[in-house]
């Protein structure tokens, strides 16, 4: 096992270099050599002699737990070894999605004839009472549709393809999820789970169309400004020269330090800058990083709660384990970040600027409108998986894609051309991971529903600090251990089901 510890670590001495630079190109714009340190992560992939060695200590007598370890190593190992061909290819991808991934960070949307950050742009939403400027805002967000596939989005798209077919998986979205330790069947009845919640959710839109629109419908453009008449606190200035303060008071609540670990953060926005929220875990247990945009708005921080809980999730995990770390799902990260960006409508977390007499009521409505809701996010998974799944050779084809499932799934009709879709990044970088915060939601509604009943009280932060106790022992101390579906049984006793969130 010390060989293959020792292939971890020159595996992570590249990756931390990688995000490193990773780091630079997202906040600033600059290519210190992104496509070079990827090129030098995979000359560790394809080295022979470490595979081969890999391969023998899996025949060897090993335990249940270095077993797991050595197993993950050589599920990220093999498929550099296949052929010539995957290799030529994979690189070509990651070259393709790093040119992409850079139109999009420096892409700033027009709108009334001036540049408009994100942050402003979603104030819009927010707060105008014009519905049309609404719209028009909200379609702003589609000028970036036409450069993207200018720059070669569905040429990316066909690569991925090409690549599934020669690892001879049936599609993109199954070689993607094989990797992440899932199934497809676990999809399955997502359709028709989704057509069961879909009365309740059409009563409860028509219902806060009819008080706020005086109309029967809302619409994409109208669903933040619903928001924020639920709950007006939402779009409240506050004063974010103090997040780092009000971040740290409300962590220490589960007995978490933040001013223990080193946490960057790069939270304003400016030119150059990616206008999306991101963690970057530099190296488990020692840097992590936050690049989020900002302004003066107290909904804003819900992306710092959420980005904040990932770096936390990266500093309770054990840095000198970096084997098993190779077993975290990507959902496990995802629920625990979207956990704590989840007590904005806490009190726990909102009375540092609210009286809780003055909030608590329309934070707990918008919490049930917000779930209800949540599973419209079935249509941005399903979307993204389309790409991969049909035949896409054109913008027409990617509007018609988007309409289908639209109209399938929420029995709506088209509310427009040329929808906004290509903003949401992750199509291009992080193909088929959209699953990842939808399934964290599920698995935050789980853990909550566990630790409550378990404890005999009505939510969570009625006791904080054993709550971070639970998540360190049932969670995330056992997260690389098993594949998410196993430690989702293993926590909640059942199967993963949608049933936590209705």
């Amino acid at each position: 096992m010390d060989r293959i510890k020792g292939i971890a670590e020159k595996l992570n001495e590249k990756e931390v270099k990688y995000s490193q630079l990773s780091w630079v190109q997202y906040t600033a714009g600059y290519d210190f050599g992104v496509d070079e340190a990827y090129k030098e992560l995979t000359q560790i992939f394809e080295d022979k002699a470490d595979f081969e060695t890999i391969q023998n200590v899996l025949k060897g007598n090993l335990s249940e737990e270095d077993r797991r370890r050595t197993h993950l190593l050589f599920n990220i190992f093999e498929p550099y070894h296949l052929s010539p061909e995957v290799n030529e290819l994979a690189e070509k991808i990651n070259e393709k999605t790093n040119q992409l991934s850079n139109v999009l960070n420096l892409h700033r949307t027009i709108f009334e004839g001036s540049e408009i950050s994100s942050v402003e742009l979603t104030q819009i939403l927010a707060n105008e009472d014009d519905r049309e400027r609404r719209k028009a805002a909200y379609f702003a967000k589609n000028q970036i549709n036409q450069p993207l596939l200018d720059a070669g989005f569905l040429e990316l798209v066909e690569m991925r393809k090409a690549l599934a077919k020669l690892r001879g998986k049936a599609d993109f979205v199954a070689l993607k999820l094989e990797e992440d330790e899932l199934s497809p069947e676990l999809f399955a009845t997502w359709k028709d789970q989704m057509k069961s919640v879909l009365p309740k959710m059409k009563e409860t839109r028509r219902k806060y169309a009819e008080k706020y629109l005086n109309d029967t419908e809302i619409m994409p453009w109208d669903e933040n400004y619903i928001s924020g008449k639920l709950a007006p606190a939402l779009n409240q200035k506050v004063d974010m020269a103090a997040y780092y303060e009000n971040l740290r008071a409300f962590f220490s609540n589960f007995g978490i330090d933040l001013t223990q670990m080193n946490i960057t953060y790069d939270v304003f926005s400016r030119a150059n800058k990616s206008e999306w929220g991101y963690n970057f875990p530099v190296e488990t247990g020692k840097d992590s990083r936050i690049l989020a945009n900002v302004k003066d708005r107290y909904s804003e921080y819900g992306v710092l709660l959420h980005e904040t809980g990932h770096a936390v999730h990266s500093f309770t995990t054990d840095p000198e384990d970096l084997l098993m770390n190779m077993g975290i799902s990507g959902i496990i990260s995802e629920g625990i970040a979207n956990l704590f960006g989840s007590f904005l409508y806490d009190p726990l977390f909102y009375t540092k600027f609210f009286k809780a007499e003055e909030v608590a009521e329309n934070f707990a409505e918008i919490k049930e409108w917000q779930k209800i809701n949540s599973f419209r996010a079935i249509h941005r998974i399903l979307f993204d998986q389309g790409f991969y799944q049909n035949e896409i050779q054109s913008g027409k084809d990617v509007e018609a894609l988007y309409w289908n499932l639209y109209k399938e799934l929420f029995d709506e009709e088209p509310f427009g051309e040329n929808p906004p879709w290509a903003f949401l990044i992750h199509h291009t970088t992080h193909p088929i991971y959209l699953h990842n915060y939808f399934m964290g939601d599920v698995t935050c509604e789980m853990l909550a529903k566990v630790f409550t009943e378990t404890n005999g009280i009505e939510k969570v932060t009625d006791k904080p600090e054993n709550f971070g106790k639970y998540l360190m022992e049932k969670v995330i101390t056992p997260s690389g251990r098993l594949p998410y579906p196993e430690l989702f049984k293993w926590i909640s006793g059942t199967e993963f089901s949608l049933k936590y969130l209705l």
